[in-house]
């Protein structure tokens, strides 16, 4: 089932709840029919499909038979924002998004609706804004902070910038980052000259560097090149956060 609904002047909401079938396929081209008659473009859309089950093929095919329809609405809007708790829906429209050159399209976990929400409402530029958070502690010699939802180049110059001021403070040698539903990084963010400049500016200033929770790829990246930087790095999980702060304390 499907249902549509603006959500601001400039923006409209399309929520996709159990399977989508060929009625809803109907009723998503007449929406776009009906927005290219009002004239209407250039606006956001945020489309949720947490609660999809699924999909007929006859509904496929009503949208692939008014497919230059969509892509000229498509080609019309400012911001898109997709939001699934699946990853091969998530991956699929980071592929399709990359297919579309012009389009602003961000794809959001389910438990980063609310950021997908403001974006689309514009109430922020950056999209995967907040996904780098301070953490409060007891020690002037420790920086803290919290990984949640994806990384952009933007958000990810942000949290090194913020680590890096946190660092300038004479007291302050150890640095923890507790990675919570991570959701990955887009590539660029990897190959920004300000992250890895920053990164290694922090590597030279660290005593030690304790990293809680995230994927396993991450722990077995810090062993493998742990013992060739000059920080000592330790991983713990994620409900290991205090055993974290004492061995910074230390």
């Amino acid at each position: 089932m499907i249902t549509i609904e603006r959500i601001a002047p400039h923006a409209h909401r399309i929520t996709v709840v159990a399977e989508f079938e060929l009625a809803d396929a109907k009723t998503l081209v007449d929406f776009v029919k009906g927005q290219k008659e009002a004239g209407e473009s250039g606006g956001n859309l945020l489309i949720d499909l947490t609660s999809m089950a699924g999909f007929s093929w006859t509904a496929v095919a009503e949208e692939l038979g008014h497919m230059p329809l969509f892509m000229q609405y498509i080609y019309g809007l400012k911001r898109i924002a997709i939001i699934s708790d699946e990853e091969w829906i998530r991956t699929a429209a980071r592929l399709e998004s990359a297919m579309l050159p012009g389009v602003a399209y961000q794809v959001y976990d389910d438990d980063e609706a609310d950021a997908a929400l403001a974006w689309v409402l514009e109430e922020t530029e950056n999209p995967h804004e907040g996904a780098f958070r301070p953490i409060e502690t007891d020690s002037p010699k420790i920086a803290a902070f919290e990984l949640v939802g994806r990384l952009d180049r933007k958000e990810s110059e942000r949290g090194v910038a913020m680590a890096r001021t946190a660092l300038q403070n004479p007291e302050c040698s150890r640095l923890m980052i507790v990675i919570r539903h991570w959701h990955g990084f887009d590539p660029d963010a990897a190959i920004s000259r300000e992250v890895m400049a920053g990164k290694l500016e922090m590597m030279k200033a660290l005593e030690r560097y304790a990293i809680v929770g995230g994927p396993e790829w991450i722990r077995n990246f810090a062993s493998l090149f742990g013992a060739m930087l000059k920080p000592d790095i330790k991983c713990f999980e994620l409900d290991e956060q205090d055993d974290a702060i004492a061995w910074l304390s230390e």
